[in-house]
C-alpha cells in the first residue's frame, strides 16, 4: 500500500486529466486560445498545489498527528492566497481570460478538496476518522 502523499499526487494527476481535458476543450471553443491557455494553466496550478500539499501532509504525519490538520488548513489558505494574488496580477492583462479563470479554478479546487478529504482518511491520519464512540453503560438513565 502506498502512503497518503503518493495517493494524493496520483489523485491530483487523475483529477487534472479528467477535468483538464474537457476544461481546455470547452475554453478553446468559448474563448479561443487565450481561454484554453488559461484553463490549462489553472488546472496545472491547482493540481500542483494539491500535490505539494500532499508532501506537506506526509511531513506533518511523521512529526505529530496534531500538525496534520494545521498543515491541511495552512495549505488550503496558502493556495487560496496564491490564486487570489495571481488573479489580481494577471486579470488586467490579456494573458488570461477572466471568465475562464473564474470557472476553472473554483471547480478544480472544489473537486480536489473533496478528494483530499477522502484520501486523508487513511490509517496514518487516525484522528481525522476516529473510532465510533461506544456508549458508556452508566449513561443509561
Amino acid at each position: 500500500m502506498t502512503d497518503t502523499a503518493t495517493q494524493m499526487v496520483r489523485a491530483a494527476v487523475a483529477v487534472g486529466i479528467v477535468l483538464g481535458i474537457p476544461a481546455v476543450a470547452i475554453a478553446w471553443f468559448v474563448a479561443g486560445p487565450t481561454g484554453a491557455g488559461t484553463a490549462l494553466g489553472s488546472v496545472v496550478l491547482v493540481v500542483g498545489g494539491f500535490a505539494t500539499n500532499g508532501l506537506g501532509l506526509r511531513w506533518a504525519a511523521r512529526r505529530s498527528p496534531a500538525m496534520v490538520q494545521a498543515v491541511m488548513l495552512g495549505g488550503l489558505l496558502a493556495r487560496l492566497a496564491l490564486y487570489g494574488l495571481l488573479i489580481v496580477i494577471l486579470s488586467p492583462t490579456d494573458v488570461v481570460d477572466a471568465p475562464t479563470l473564474a470557472v476553472v479554478v473554483p471547480l478544480v479546487t472544489f473537486v480536489l478538496l473533496a478528494v483530499e478529504v477522502r484520501v486523508a482518511r487513511q490509517p496514518e491520519f487516525r484522528m481525522i476518522d476516529p473510532a465510533p464512540l461506544v456508549p458508556d453503560a452508566k449513561d443509561h438513565s
